[in-house]
Order: structure tokens, then C-alpha cells, then sequence
């Protein structure tokens, strides 16, 4: 994965200067006050794919090449809104784990993370009104801008509310909480600021949506049958939290009465006994929805794929695209 491999490698250094920076700054507010910030180093250096940043920088790049640098600080503020949304969406979910390791508000406590959360929020924004400034934008493009940048916010919180209030409206959730927040609007920000012709951007916003989905399902495709090693948290958060996914949506319309029934004694509680939660993945083959939605993440990636060749060839993000459409097939 050679694109965003080496974005990484310029992203990493760069936002960690930045965050030391913050910590000298902060400071001056109150030295003990600077575990705030020291707590966001630590959450941001325990990894994380960086998608949201290198869309936003890659999108940017494959139109212009101009004020890199300002670009690359700006693409900061999508990792640190994103931290403060997975803090936040960990207490929301009483987790215990994040990317193999206690979850804030279990390594500290709630009060902390929230504040955590806010101060990391309070960072993207300053970062991204600070640096939108520098790039002297004209007045339509500065206003889009910020347009973009509020329905990112607002659009994925709109998302988790879905999410927690339980909805069945999977596919509206997997929009708002992934396809739009970590693909569709990164990429338009950047769009918009390198100038891209509307018409490619009207295409690369139908097949960023598609991607999206298609990486959702595979998140909770390896979040019930992958290995907690790797994704970094229990493979049973999304049945004890009662979350609904394409997978339980699946099982719901497939399953008699009375595995229906034994599901809703534990989908949701808090707790799950192991032997439930194996019943219930012996069911997921049962009904083949294991074979059919790795068949459909495999079939859709591919089709995607060619898409991006035949309307979208030989661009910077198209490469990066196909990058993370290999990782979404590796299951």
C-alpha cells in the first residue's frame, strides 16, 4: 500500500511536532493542564489507518500542487475531530477496549475523556479556521469550505445518534457514520480547494459513497467473525451494545421465532455469555450470511474497481482508492 504508506510516513512526524507545539502552548494556560493535550499524543501515536486525512490530502494533490504544506497541517483536523468522535462514541458505548488498549475513559475516567474529546474538537476547529485562512481563499471557495467542513461534523453525529437510539435503518447509518465522514466529505473538502471540475466531482462522489458502504460492512464483517488481536477490540461489542448491522439485519430476516426470541434475551444487555454469542455465529453460517457477505464484499470491491478505471483512470486518489479497496478484500 505504497500511497498511503508513504503518507503516513509524512503525516506522522508532522502531526506529532504539531501536537508537542500545542502541549508548549498550553502551558502558558496551565502546566498541569497539558495532560489534555498528552493524552490526545498518546490516543493519536496508538496508530489508526489515517483514511480521513489521506483521501483529504490525496484529493487535493491529484488537482494541485500548490501550498502542500498548509494542506498536509490541514488534513490534521480530520484525525483530530476523529479522535474526539471515537472517544466520545467509546463512552456512549461503555467500551473497554480502543486499537488493543483501554479505552480512555477506562484508563482515566469519564470526566477526563470527555474533556479529552472537547479539547481535540476544539483543536480541529482552530487548526482548520487557522489554516483555511492562510491558503486567501476567494469568498465562494472559503465559504463551501466551511460548509463542508460543518456537514462532516454534523452529518456523522447525525449518524451516531441513529446508532445509538438502535434504528434499523442500516444503510443510512453506514452513509452518515462512514461513506460521508470518512470518504465522500475529506474528498470534496479537497475538491473544493484544489479546484477539481464539477463534473469528476459529481463521479468521485458516487463511487467515495460506495466505497464507504462497502468498507462499513466489512468493519462489521471482521467485527463479529474477524480476530480481536487485529481490529483491537471484543469481536461481541456489537451484540452486547445491540448495535444493528447489515449482519443482524440479515439474521433477523432469516431466523424463525424462536431464535429470534433467544437473541433478543441477550442482543443489547451489556453482557453476553460465550455460549450465546457462539450459538449465534453458528447460526451466521447456518443461514450462509458469513459466505454471502464476504461473496458481496469481494464482488462489490471488484465491480467498484472498475469503475475507477473506466471513469477515473490514471488519478492520484484513484490509486489510493484501490489501495484501500485491497485492504477491504482481505478477509
Amino acid at each position: 500500500m505504497k500511497l498511503l504508506e508513504d503518507f503516513r510516513n509524512l503525516f506522522t512526524p508532522k502531526i506529532n511536532l504539531y501536537l508537542k507545539e500545542k502541549e508548549e502552548q498550553f502551558k502558558k494556560i496551565d502546566k498541569q493542564a497539558t495532560f489534555l493535550i498528552k493524552i490526545i499524543q498518546e490516543f493519536i501515536g496508538r496508530g489508526g489507518k489515517r483514511f480521513r486525512p489521506a483521501i483529504f490530502y490525496y484529493s487535493y494533490l491529484t488537482y494541485s500542487k500548490k501550498n502542500l504544506e498548509k494542506i498536509l497541517k490541514l488534513s490534521f483536523v480530520f484525525e483530530l475531530f476523529h479522535t474526539f468522535a471515537l472517544i466520545h462514541d467509546d463512552i456512549i458505548d461503555n467500551s473497554d477496549l480502543r486499537r488493543n488498549k483501554p479505552t480512555v475513559h477506562k484508563q482515566y475516567d469519564t470526566a477526563t475523556a470527555i474533556l479529552v474529546g472537547d479539547l481535540a474538537l476544539m483543536l480541529a476547529d482552530e487548526l482548520f479556521f487557522t489554516e483555511l485562512g492562510e491558503l486567501k481563499l476567494d469568498g465562494e471557495r472559503r465559504t463551501k469550505a466551511i460548509r463542508l467542513f460543518n456537514l462532516f461534523k454534523q452529518e456523522v453525529l447525525a449518524g451516531e445518534y441513529l446508532d445509538y437510539k438502535k434504528t434499523s435503518r442500516v444503510y443510512k447509518i453506514m452513509e452518515l457514520k462512514t461513506a460521508r465522514y470518512s470518504f465522500m466529505r475529506p474528498a470534496m473538502m479537497g475538491f473544493n480547494l484544489a479546484e477539481a471540475p464539477e463534473k469528476e466531482i459529481l463521479q468521485w462522489e458516487k463511487i467515495l459513497r460506495e466505497i464507504g458502504i462497502l468498507f462499513q460492512i466489512k468493519d462489521d464483517f471482521v467485527g463479529t467473525f474477524g480476530d480481536e488481536k487485529i481490529i483491537g477490540k471484543p469481536i461481541d461489542s456489537d451484540i452486547k451494545e445491540g448495535k444493528k448491522t447489515l449482519i443482524t439485519k440479515e439474521f433477523l430476516q432469516r431466523c424463525n421465532n424462536k431464535e429470534k426470541e433467544r437473541l433478543y434475551s441477550f442482543f443489547g444487555k451489556g453482557k453476553l455469555r460465550q455460549e450465546d454469542f457462539l450459538w449465534y455465529k453458528k447460526l451466521l453460517f447456518k443461514y450462509k450470511i458469513f459466505n454471502e457477505l464476504k461473496e458481496q464484499i469481494i464482488k462489490n470491491a471488484e465491480e467498484t474497481e472498475k469503475k475507477l478505471d473506466l471513469y477515473l483512470s490514471k488519478k492520484l486518489l484513484t490509486e489510493l482508492l484501490k489501495e484501500i479497496l485491497v485492504e477491504i478484500v482481505h478477509i
